[in-house]
């Protein structure tokens, strides 16, 4: 398949994470999802690897590597196992691209080294039960008490919470109304009237350790505060990357494993004295399968390109997101339903495959947000090729 002109580097660099996922992550995979443990160990191998820290500057321990090579990574592990892909990004995600945007130089020389060895691991917290997709509507407040902020509230859907040391928290600084009156800050992990409160159990991605945060007249020393009121959407900017880097990457990878999984089944499978592959219906869904997966892998693959060129549009990261996650999907589906009963079994795949995937067009901001999104460029004037 084309490779989108990938460097020889990447090409390296993504065939060495496949065998190190495929050989040390994917046998556990399903464990994992089974007893809702997140696999932290897998983190920490990728570290000793060098794979960690690929976006932090080398200044600070990092790689500087582009998105297009983070992408490259998330989708192996993905294919191996989607909740060490997910677990990754608490070292190359969210809260550590903001901290090397965004963050002051003391921050960046405290937590930087440490995200980039995975000594480290920091989780975005953003949601509310009134604030989803929504971020104006935050209600956790953070209140000026001296050389303190005193934060009250929950926030709830944080990924990696039973694991993370590190939390970018969004929160309430002022009465301003939406977005204006929200800001961030950072809160460590043993801060007291900070908790991590009850096991979220979703549908999939079982073992990424997601949980709600309990504070409680919880203080945060004043130096701890990421980004004031006023100035949200430079955060957002860094999500619209993360929504490039994060998401649709696993989606991709663990469509790709279905994939596989599935043409292997059709081949050994045999019905009626002959192998399941013999059929043309299942050959025009194979056929179909493909032709989702590539162009998927060709729309996020151009669409970290742009970013790492400076030419990243809102709309590529809509169009990315929403395609993506309805491929992903469509795949997961059709492996499930071409496997029969085996496809609604634990000891297999797929079904697992499928739960994976299925919440990602909610997470990230939900496909009919980024559908909304992609219509206002196009009414704006803002959608070109």
């Amino acid at each position: 398949m084309h490779n989108f002109d990938l460097t020889s580097e990447q090409i390296l660099m993504r065939d060495a994470v496949r065998k190190l996922a495929r050989e040390n992550f994917e046998p556990n995979a399903a464990n994992a999802d089974i007893k809702r443990n997140p696999p932290i160990e897998n983190v920490r191998t990728l570290a000793r690897n060098g794979f960690t820290g690929l976006s932090i500057p080398e200044a600070f321990g990092g790689s500087e590597l582009g998105l297009l090579d983070l992408v490259l990574v998330v989708e192996e592990l993905a294919r191996a196992c989607a909740n060490t892909a997910m677990l990754y990004s608490l070292t190359d995600g969210a809260t550590t691209r903001a901290l090397t945007r965004l963050g002051t130089k003391e921050m960046q020389a405290k937590y930087l080294p440490q995200l980039s060895r995975a000594e480290c691991l920091a989780a975005w917290s953003m949601s509310e039960a009134d604030a989803g997709s929504d971020i104006g509507n935050v209600k956790t407040r953070a209140v000026l008490d001296g050389d303190h902020y005193v934060v009250n509230g929950a926030k709830l859907w944080c990924s990696g919470a039973q694991v993370a040391d590190l939390f970018l928290v969004l929160v309430r600084l002022t009465d301003d109304p939406g977005l204006q009156g929200v800001g961030a800050i950072l809160v460590e992990r043993d801060t007291p009237g900070f908790q991590i409160g009850r096991h979220l159990d979703l549908l999939g991605l079982r073992g990424t350790g997601m949980a709600e945060l309990v504070f409680q007249d919880c203080r945060i020393p004043r130096e701890s505060l990421f980004l004031p009121a006023g100035q949200m959407r430079q955060l957002l900017s860094v999500l619209d990357a993360d929504r490039i880097s994060g998401n649709p990457p696993i989606c991709l990878g663990v469509a790709q494993a279905a994939f596989e999984h599935i043409v292997q089944h059709v081949k050994d499978r045999q019905q009626f004295g002959r192998p399941l592959a013999d059929h043309q219906g299942v050959q025009w869904k194979l056929a179909d399968m493909a032709m989702d997966i590539e162009a998927a892998r060709a729309l996020l693959y151009r669409a970290a390109a742009r970013v790492d060129a400076n030419q990243a549009a809102i709309v590529d990261t809509s169009i990315t997101k929403a395609y993506v996650n309805q491929m992903a999907v469509r795949v997961t589906n059709e492996a499930m339903q071409l496997a029969g009963a085996y496809g609604l079994s634990e000891e297999y795949p797929y079904e697992r495959h499928f739960r994976d995937v299925r919440g990602m067009s909610v997470g990230y901001g939900t496909v009919e947000i980024h559908r909304n999104s992609i219509a206002r460029e196009i009414l704006r004037g803002h959608y070109s090729n």
